[in-house]
């Protein structure tokens, strides 16, 4: 019993001294220093909130039901509709939405024409093309520029070119360019102006002219304002106007104006479609140089050699041509 005692005891000693040899092997760690010591664990204090259970909504037609907490008890609401926006749908909003846009530019005085802006005008007037070209009271919607333009150009001939304009809320720009008057041709108590393209339009405000005429029928007309039509009944070739108003020729507008400095003073230049161009002579006859002026210097010195030959004679003629260089004639009275 002994013996087994001491052989325990040695035993443990041997142990004890193999433990101190190991820790004597390893280095020493400095005084203070934190090697050794274990870190301490920080844990963040954890708060738990008790999580309520969310109410089940109930919906029936249109009406939902909301539980409340106490058992059994539960709020009755309306129910919003569950709505599924899809294509159709979208189209009619978009659809509804146009239709009142246009409600509002037909409807709303804002979108109404009230007033034009007209530009390059000298004799024509604001209110004559909103009167005559029929715009007031118009929503801006309803308004074609290419429409105005040719409305334009048909009321008002005076009017060499025509550009118009449109903008919102109803805003409506005419610009014109007006045809400078050189002529003014008075027939059947009718008065117009003649260009110098020989285009004829009534006379509106004021302007002064190179040459007035007084006629007893239209002006030579341009050959593109008739066309020839065939009867099928005679045969015969009847010309139709084609124009609202007479167009005459360039030609005839150079040969009224340059009888301007030769008609004597107090005659007015006058114009028979069968005679062509002339006035009466201050001692009462009627005298006519035709429709071609180019050779108006000769034919006035010709004219002078008869007025002398017939003074001479005694003769008081009622008309004297000279449409024919080379064959004048005179008339008396029967």
């Amino acid at each position: 019993m002994a013996n087994r005692q001491s052989d325990e005891k040695s035993r443990a000693e041997r142990v004890r001294a193999r433990r101190q040899q190991s820790r004597n092997k390893q280095p020493k760690a400095p005084v203070g220093s934190s090697a050794t010591r274990k870190p301490k664990s920080q844990h963040a204090p954890v708060t738990r909130r008790p999580v309520s259970p969310v109410p089940v909504v109930t919906r029936k037609k249109h009406t939902a039901y909301v539980p409340l907490k106490k058992k059994g008890a539960e709020l009755q609401i309306p129910a919003l509709p569950n709505l599924q926006l899809g294509w159709r749908l979208i189209s009619g909003a978009v659809l509804a939405l146009s239709l009142a846009v246009v409600f509002s530019f037909t409807s709303l005085s804002t979108f109404q024409i009230s007033a034009i802006h007209l530009i390059g005008a000298e004799r024509l007037s604001a209110e004559a093309v909103l009167s005559q070209v029929d715009l007031a009271g118009k929503s801006i919607i309803q308004v074609q520029p290419e429409e105005v333009r040719a409305r334009v150009e048909e009321q008002f001939p005076g009017v060499k070119q025509v550009s118009v304009a449109v903008n919102l809320p109803a805003s409506v720009t005419i610009s014109v360019e007006e045809r400078i008057p050189l002529i003014l041709w008075e027939q059947d108590t009718t008065a117009y102006w003649i260009d110098a393209e020989g285009v004829m339009f009534p006379v509106f405000g004021e302007a002064e002219v190179a040459q007035s005429v007084i006629a007893t029928g239209d002006p030579p007309p341009t050959p593109e304002v008739f066309s020839a039509d065939l009867d099928d009944t005679t045969g015969e070739i009847s010309h139709l106007l084609e124009v609202r108003y007479p167009r005459t020729t360039t030609n005839f507008v150079e040969a009224v104006l340059s009888l301007k400095d030769h008609v004597p003073e107090g005659t007015t230049l006058q114009y028979d479609p069968q005679f062509g161009l002339g006035w009466r002579d201050p001692s009462g006859w009627l005298v006519y140089f035709g429709q071609d002026t180019n050779n108006i210097e000769i034919k006035l010195a010709e004219y002078q050699t008869i007025v002398q030959e017939i003074s001479k004679q005694n003769i008081n003629p009622t008309l004297i041509s000279l449409e024919f260089l080379h064959a004048p004639y005179y008339r008396v009275e029967q």
